[in-house]
């Protein structure tokens, strides 16, 4: 009886044993458990955070780029702008005309253009023929200017230059032979490359002086490439018969388009 009461003891205290095994088993799976699921947790925040985190660098670099490129775009339409009104201010002299007192006035004539006629005093100043540059049909346009007799050139360029004088006759005039006169004008152009005239048109023309009552008119042009500053003057045989009508007596010039 002893022994088998000491055997059933034996076992019951094997299973309390096993028992308590169990139960330990029990909690280090559930511990397990738990630590694996905190990790994860952990993780998971963790890459919320990283997944945040570049979300806000990406928008500060969208935001950073569009600034940039809001900077570049002001800069170049600044330089656009600049170099437009640069160029506008470096044409700005070409486009005043030089008045007879010297002084710059507005004009609204891009091309330079001159067209000067016969005035109503003397026609001579010295040797060179007077004109008149502002009254009736005469103008000077784009920087062209007028001063005693020359006709200044504003800047270089191919020009046409034109001249018509028409001659008529007038009592108490003789002429110089008994068969003819011989009518000549010529355009000289003298620059500050060269300080002498030179030839650039001529016109020839006679009238049979046995004629009483005569008018002759002629008429030249041609294009030439002149300097800046450049002074255009004309001459006449026979100034004191020249007639007064500025439809019939004119010379001038233009810029051809370039």
């Amino acid at each position: 009886m002893e022994m088998l009461n000491g055997s059933r003891e034996w076992e019951t205290g094997c299973m309390e044993e096993e028992g308590c095994c169990c139960c330990c088993c029990c909690c280090c799976v559930e511990g397990e458990g738990e630590a694996g699921l905190h990790r994860k947790t952990t993780l998971f925040k963790f890459l919320r955070q990283k997944e945040t985190r570049l979300q806000r660098m990406a928008q500060f670099v969208a935001a950073a780029l569009l600034l940039l490129t809001a900077v570049v775009l002001a800069l170049l339409v600044t330089v656009v702008l600049g170099g437009r009104c640069h160029h506008q201010l470096m044409k700005q002299p070409d486009s005043l005309a030089v008045g007879s007192d010297g002084q710059q006035q507005p004009d609204d004539f891009k091309n330079p253009s001159a067209m000067l006629t016969v005035p109503s005093d003397n026609s001579l100043d010295g040797e060179y023929l007077k004109w008149e540059s502002k009254a009736g049909n005469a103008f000077c346009h784009g920087g062209f200017n007028y001063s005693s007799g020359n006709l200044v050139v504003p800047r270089k360029g191919l020009y046409r230059v034109f001249l018509q004088i028409t001659y008529e006759s007038k009592d108490g005039f003789k002429c110089p032979s008994d068969e003819e006169l011989r009518l000549t004008n010529e355009v000289f152009v003298i620059s500050d490359n060269y300080n002498e005239d030179m030839a650039l048109l001529s016109s020839v023309d006679t009238v049979n002086c046995s004629m009483k009552q005569w008018s002759k008119s002629t008429y030249t042009a041609g294009l030439f490439l002149l300097e800046a500053n450049s002074r255009l003057r004309v001459t006449s045989s026979y100034h004191d018969i020249i007639t007064k009508k500025e439809s019939q007596v004119f010379f001038g010039a233009e810029l051809l388009p370039q």
